[in-house]
């Protein structure tokens, strides 16, 4: 059995998109299961958002051939994280909140309705919703348009803008969008119930120094004087905040590139090639963090270079230094395929016959054997008996065709067995049956077809291997086509290939033995991202269940769908998160724990004079449905010190002058059962106001002297809690 390997291929990467970025991915993978005899192993991304696939999988002759590859495990599909399936790693990218930046599919962010739509058909595994936007009928041009609606919001979740749905685009050309996406999403949903196409997830904690900004941070300091603005690229990456930041989503890096050359470019000169580079740099260390997150991958460079300790890279920069040249292109196409601003116009790639011809991929596969991959425990550079790899899989696939050619020989012998046979019955016959020499002879035929056709295959379903008379027949052409093509096939020695025996360890597999929920997973970020707040401060008295291993966070997934308490983080807008904290009980049970966490910060409270008069609002508060008597109040936003909120608060209720600096009370924590807010208090003293009514529910603004207020508060006119505790620290501390 021949020694293959896992291969990823950065042809695939789902950016290179152009005609020639397509035909160049579609020749490595067919190069790498015919001539070398590797196993191909994609991530989601290179599959669901590459213009390529998207085009080609609308082919039925290449769809049926990719399918039998897939089947046939030359090419396998790496699960990672707790994502099982395309249609799940789907549904995460069109997350709601998150802002992922498709390269091919004709969709874009902010297209929220479209997107939902997207989410539902995957979900619940129906495209009739989808199919009625396109076929016509059931949903007028109108309800077309609106599916197309973009919305924008900033970080805060605050709406930016609202843009015209397929504003002077004509309606067929929205349609063949939704018709394209329909047939992709069913070629999902059928990859997605193949589990044998899976390979599982590498350990995370075996890569956790591979990341995407780490690489990129051993690529800056790669020193190659030879590529035009190399220095220039590297700055403008080290510019970056989310460099600065460590992020590892190549949607951010595409993001900020472009939004700093939009600006740069008007401030200074500086060359649009560098910023071409600058992507050009992102998108391969995005690859590397790719492939060194597949299990078992073999490469091109010794993954022991990528370490902190390690200051010496000559493998790893002379492979990133070969493929970044040929990334670039020497700048063809360029404006084509960096600095794109993210589109749903679609081109489709129609140059299908400059690619491969990928029965004989098929059929390849066919003559040999994909279902071992690495045998021992270490994994070899791919460039470790790389022409004795290929000289072995042109004698497997020689086997292969001897073996079917074999098999032909013996049912053309069956063939002849039964026309023995048939002579005999024939000279038994003549002797007791006058038939007419015509029709004996065209019965003749077809009997000793449909004797010899059933006798073989019923050889066949005996035999595994064995052809029936048909499939002989049919076979011949495309055997001695293959034996031709293979002896020509000899691809000379790639020059660097180095035979060396460099091998890494062969990598652990993380099996996903359960999927985190979206709610769960949003909570153990957010966890994570404020564990030095003190809101997740240990407890003996009321303790946060462990989420830190396997078996717990398994505990808790568990008791969610028992008892359907709905962990996790429910709900967060630009003002309110909504958690339910699994909490760890007695007996080793847990129960739900409801709490709200103010987004932005915790809000003021403003004790607003006037003339030594203080102002009170009527306003319409919703929670209650009723109107009540309270003194101004707002949420935090953020970045704002509690002084900014004061001012903005009381300038968009009051249209308030402040006259002096507020004086700060004390703070309150209104209902420390449910949230953590905590509230600041201020007396204000101001020299005019006017109030906008109907603005945020207002109603109307009292004036009341200090003892009116106390009478409305004893009489219980005054019920609101920020209001009461604002008038007792004054009490107690002014003496109001």
């Amino acid at each position: 059995m021949m020694h293959r390997k896992y291969v990823y291929l950065f042809e695939l990467d789902s950016v290179r998109k152009t005609d020639e970025d397509i035909i160049e991915g579609q020749k490595a993978i067919y190069n790498e299961i015919v001539q070398q005899g590797n196993i191909v192993v994609m991530t989601y991304n290179q599959l669901v958002d590459s213009r390529g696939f998207f085009s080609l999988l609308s082919n039925a002759s290449y769809y049926e051939q990719l399918m039998k590859l897939f089947e046939l495990g030359c090419i396998r599909i790496s699960q990672f994280g707790d994502v099982r399936t395309i249609t799940q790693y789907l549904l995460d990218a069109m997350d709601e909140d998150k802002q992922f930046i498709y390269s091919a599919l004709p969709i874009k962010y902010t297209q929220k309705r479209l997107t939902a739509l997207l989410r539902r058909s995957l979900t619940f595994s129906d495209l009739s919703e989808i199919s009625e936007y396109f076929e016509g009928g059931r949903r007028s041009e109108a309800e077309l348009r609106d599916l197309f609606l973009e919305v924008a919001c900033d970080d805060s979740g605050r709406t930016l803008f609202v843009k015209p749905a397929g504003e002077g685009r004509p309606v067929s050309e929205l349609r063949g969008i939704l018709h394209n996406l329909y047939y992709f999403l069913s070629i999902v949903l059928q990859l997605s119930a193949l589990p044998q196409i899976y390979i599982p997830p590498r350990k995370t904690d075996e890569y956790k120094e591979y990341r995407m900004h780490q690489i990129l941070s051993y690529a800056l300091e790669l020193s190659f004087s030879d590529i035009p603005y190399w220095m220039e690229a590297v700055n403008i990456i080290r510019g970056l905040p989310c460099y600065q930041a460590q992020v590892d989503g190549r949607s951010v890096y595409y993001r900020q590139i472009l939004a700093d050359f939009k600006e740069k470019e008007n401030l200074e000169k500086l060359p649009k090639k560098a910023f071409y580079l600058s992507e050009a740099v992102v998108d391969l260390c995005y690859n590397y963090a790719c492939e060194i997150s597949i299990c078992n991958t073999s490469k091109h460079y010794n993954i022991s270079e990528l370490s902190k300790d390690c200051h010496q890279r000559p493998t790893f920069e002379a492979d990133f230094r070969r493929r970044l040249l040929k990334h670039r292109k020497k700048g063809r196409d360029a404006e084509k395929r960096f600095l794109t601003e993210e589109t749903d116009t679609f081109m489709p790639f129609t140059r299908v016959q400059d690619i491969p011809d990928f029965r004989m991929a098929v059929r390849a596969a066919g003559y040999t054997n994909y279902d071992i991959s690495y045998e021992n425990e270490d994994i070899p550079r791919y460039e470790y008996q790389e022409v004795e790899q290929r000289g072995e899989q042109r004698r497997e696939i020689r086997k292969g065709i001897g073996h079917k050619t074999m098999f032909t020989v013996l049912c053309f012998l069956v063939a002849c067995v039964v026309e023995l046979l048939m002579q005999g019955a024939q000279n038994m016959l003549d002797d007791y049956v006058d038939i007419n020499d015509t029709v004996y002879s065209v019965v003749e035929t077809l009997l000793f077809l449909v004797l010899t056709e059933a006798f073989s295959a019923f050889l066949s379903f005996c035999w595994p291997g064995f052809l029936s008379l048909s499939q002989a027949l049919g076979g011949i052409r495309t055997l001695a086509m293959d034996a031709i093509h293979t002896h020509r096939s000899n691809p000379e020695e790639d020059s660097r290939a180095l035979q060396t025996d460099y091998r890494e360890k062969k990598n652990g597999e993380a099996h996903i033995d359960f999927v985190r929920t979206k709610e769960i997973k949003s909570y153990m970020a957010y966890r994570s991202l404020y564990r030095d707040s003190g809101l997740f401060t240990d407890s003996s008295v009321c303790p946060l269940a462990d989420m830190s291993t396997s078996e717990a966070l398994r505990a808790v997934i568990r008791d969610d769908e028992i008892y359907h308490h709905k962990y996790g983080l429910i709900y967060q807008s630009r003002f309110n998160t909504f958690l339910v904290d699994p909490v760890a009980g007695t007996e080793s049970n847990l129960f739900p724990y409801e709490r709200v966490i103010p987004t932005a910060g915790n809000g003021v409270v403003m004790a607003a004079r006037y003339r030594g008069k203080f102002l009170l609002l009527k306003q319409f508060r919703h929670a209650l449905r009723a109107d009540q008597y309270s003194f101004p109040r707002g949420y935090a936003e953020p970045g704002d010190s509690p002084l900014e909120n004061v001012k903005r608060e009381l300038k968009e209720e009051l249209n308030a002058v402040v006259s002096r600096p507020p004086i700060s009370l004390g703070y309150i924590e209104p209902d420390s059962g449910l949230t953590s807010r905590k509230i600041e208090i201020f007396l204000v003293d101001v020299d005019e106001y006017s109030y906008k009514k109907g603005y945020e529910e207002i109603l109307d603004v009292k004036e009341m002297m200090p003892k009116e207020l106390e009478k409305a508060v004893r009489e219980g006119k005054i019920t609101d809690g920020y209001t009461l505790g604002a008038v007792l620290l004054m009490k107690e501390k002014f003496k109001i």
